[in-house]
């Protein structure tokens, strides 16, 4: 049984998708089958590694494609590209159909990777209520300034009141804060990172990822921070231990909801 997980916020910029890719990355490399899915009508993740094809999200929504055919990006790593601008007629799709909320965790319902991650638009859509009703777990990624927070606010709100909506329905819940870009000697991303651990202290990963050059360099060679410069960057280095504390918190939560 696969375990689901949306990488969510309201705001762009947020690191959301290098999270997303380095997650993924990072699980594969302790050979777990993992299932990378771009939703995102800006489709980043198809454009990081230049991969797209016809069996995609959007086409698989609107019934264009029936069989689902990965792309393999290294060992034990597969990809699901979004359709790009055609997520904007599955997106409609999605509001007029009776199957509404649920029509997104039919379609993905016989996908069996052991880990799925979904990079998500930076919004709050029908494709993003069909996401919260098809995963596990969400991630919210912040930066930490003042429109970070704003966005992790919002985002967590919407999440409550959709659940709430869904009387039980929805089964997500949110694994944990990510801050995926600080610069911890100013002292306004010291205010924000304080102000996030009183309002969240029970769900933010403690490990920050803070400004660094490999991070930002390894998209555009078309890698993930683990294979650039073969991870021998201070960037691997902290996003390889926000990977293991995030496989932590999720082996946790499976022991606790047996």
């Amino acid at each position: 049984m696969s375990i689901k997980i949306a990488v969510m916020t309201m705001k762009g910029g947020q690191a959301k998708t290098t999270l997303a890719i380095n997650l993924a990355s990072r699980i594969a490399k302790a050979r777990r089958e993992v299932l990378l899915i771009d939703s995102d009508i800006q489709a980043n993740v198809t454009t990081t590694f230049k991969r797209d094809h016809h069996c995609n999200l959007a086409n698989v929504i609107l019934g264009r494609v029936s069989n689902f055919e990965f792309i393999e990006l290294e060992r034990h790593l597969s990809f699901f590209p979004s359709g790009g601008e055609a997520m904007v007629e599955a997106s409609s799709y999605l509001s007029q159909t009776r199957f509404k909320d649920a029509l997104f965790k039919n379609l993905l319902s016989s996908i069996n990777h052991k880990i799925v991650i979904i990079d998500t638009a930076p919004s709050w859509s029908d494709v993003s209520r069909n996401i919260l009703m098809y995963v596990d777990y969400v991630i919210v990624p912040v930066v930490t300034d003042y429109l970070g927070f704003s966005g992790c606010d919002q985002i967590m709100s919407y999440i409550d009141e959709f659940k709430e909506s869904k009387l039980g329905q929805c089964k997500a819940e949110v694994l944990g804060i990510a801050i995926t870009r600080s610069q911890p000697r100013t002292n306004l991303s010291q205010t924000i990172t304080e102000g996030l651990r009183e309002r969240w202290s029970n769900l933010l990963f403690k490990r920050v990822i803070e400004e660094s050059v490999s991070i930002q360099e390894a998209p555009a060679f078309q890698q993930n921070i683990f294979d650039y410069r073969k991870g021998r960057t201070r960037g691997a280095e902290m996003y390889d231990q926000l990977c293991r504390e995030i496989m932590r918190r999720i082996i946790q939560r499976q022991k606790d909801s047996l």
